[in-house]
């Protein structure tokens, strides 16, 4: 004999006895209890089973069915079977729209917030940003360096320690040596971005100065560090030598021949620097182009001060950077409209007396032409065109110009550089080549 719990009429359950067999129940569970149909609960009450062990049943699903649907008619009334009630001197005051609550009795805090009075907050959120940005910068510091470091120390040129290039360094995968890391500086300082398309003027008005050799090479050097757009511009108001001495003769087209088309580039918006291949030779491989003086005295005499305007205002606008080698005479008139034009002056000599004093002379009238400004600024460059040149008349020379321009550069004597027809700057000295990167870097230093 077993007790029986059974739900009376008035809703309370009660207990009855019944005769049950004892081995009926779950498997695994004696039975002391049992339902007059048949059904037998189980005392003590086990852990539910895993609904999808495989002892379940179709009666054990039929009859979790069931709970599962009494559960939800008891939670649709605002009732579960775990639900509280709370006690008579408290109760929970739930708010739907900020999903608040508060026991009951207490201040509603949107009353409170509408009869309170309005406080300054102008001030918090900066000190909440400021103490939130000190805090970051501290978490930044502890945690190790950010990418602002990095620009940081680039920019001051902190760089991380490369490996050597070329040599024996770099078969060892050591670092640059002295020689290659100035290199390094040099190219960097040459390719430094700058503002706006510039005007380089080279200028000694006395012939064999060395202009058109120094034209010629800082032209090459500014293309090949700068990565093209610049122009060799020969303006000699007679018949100059730069085209002839240009490593490349893709044509024999010069300045009189643009001249005559000028009109149609300029009313052209969409032209490019390929309406100019017509009229500019390449320089294939060295990254510039030359444009070259007429061949003929009487057709260079047509180019003018309004001409030089003319042919300048185009041409800047399809290169960055424009060399222009000077003529003899520094009363023509383009040769004056040059002067006006030109953001960078560099005087080019040697150490033979008659030119490096013809380049004082040309010094002193831009004084009083009133661009002092450009003289002081200046690179003077002397070319060293003998194997044995006259220390002593170097050293004069230096000492003058050192007193005016901002630097002087020495170009030492090189075979390749010698007088001659179409200079090619890939075959010269390693000592010129360093000697060459330091004009280049010397003029784009001043811009």
């Amino acid at each position: 004999m077993s007790n029986e719990k059974t739900n009376g009429n008035d809703g309370h359950w009660g207990w009855t006895d019944q005769q049950v067999d004892e081995g009926a129940g779950l498997p695994g569970y004696p039975s002391n209890t049992s339902v007059p149909n048949g059904f037998e609960l189980p005392l003590p009450q086990a852990e539910t089973s895993d609904p999808w062990s495989s002892t379940w049943s179709d009666a054990d699903w039929a009859a979790a069915t069931t709970a599962a649907d009494e559960a939800t008619t008891d939670s649709a009334d605002g009732y579960s079977p775990a639900s509280w009630q709370a006690d008579d001197t408290a109760t929970i005051q739930l708010k739907l729209g900020d999903q608040s609550w508060r026991p009951a009795g207490s201040p509603d805090p949107v009353e409170t917030a509408v009869s309170a009075p309005a406080e300054d907050t102008t001030a918090a959120p900066l000190a909440v940003t400021e103490a939130g940005s000190a805090a970051y910068t501290a978490e930044r510091t502890e945690a190790g360096p950010h990418a602002d470091d990095l620009i940081t120390a680039r920019s001051k040129g902190q760089r991380q320690k490369v490996k050597a290039s070329s040599g024996l360094r770099r078969a060892f995968g050591m670092g640059p040596g002295r020689s290659e890391r100035l290199e390094r500086e040099r190219a960097d300082r040459i390719a430094r971005p700058l503002g706006g398309r510039k005007t380089i003027m080279v200028i000694n008005t006395k012939g064999g100065g060395g202009k058109t050799l120094v034209t010629l090479m800082l032209a090459s050097y500014l293309g090949r560090y700068r990565s093209g757009s610049v122009l060799a511009w020969d303006n000699n108001e007679t018949e100059g030598t730069l085209g002839m001495r240009a490593p490349s003769q893709s044509h024999h087209r010069t300045v009189v021949d643009l001249l005559g088309a000028l009109p149609t580039i300029a009313n052209d918006p969409n032209a490019g620097t390929s309406e100019l291949e017509h009229w500019v030779r390449e320089q294939r491989g060295l990254n510039f182009d030359v444009l070259a003086s007429a061949d003929d005295d009487e057709a260079m005499r047509i180019i003018g001060e309004q001409e030089f305007e003319s042919l300048h205002t185009q041409l800047s606008r399809f290169y960055r950077m424009i060399v222009i080698d000077t003529g003899n005479n520094r009363l023509a008139p383009n040769w004056l409209a040059a002067a006006q034009r030109a953001d960078m002056l560099v005087f080019a000599t040697s150490l033979k007396d008659d030119t490096s004093v013809v380049a004082a002379k040309n010094l002193d009238a831009l004084v009083a032409m009133g661009r002092q400004d450009l003289v002081r600024n200046a690179v003077c460059v002397i070319s060293h065109t003998s194997a044995k040149g006259d220390p002593g008349a170097g050293v004069h020379t230096r000492e003058h110009f050192e007193q005016w321009v901002r630097e002087v550069v020495d170009i030492p004597y090189d075979p390749a550089l010698a007088p001659g027809l179409h200079l090619d700057p890939t075959k010269i000295d390693k000592r010129t080549h360093e000697a060459c990167m330091e004009m280049a870097a010397s003029v784009v230093d001043g811009l």
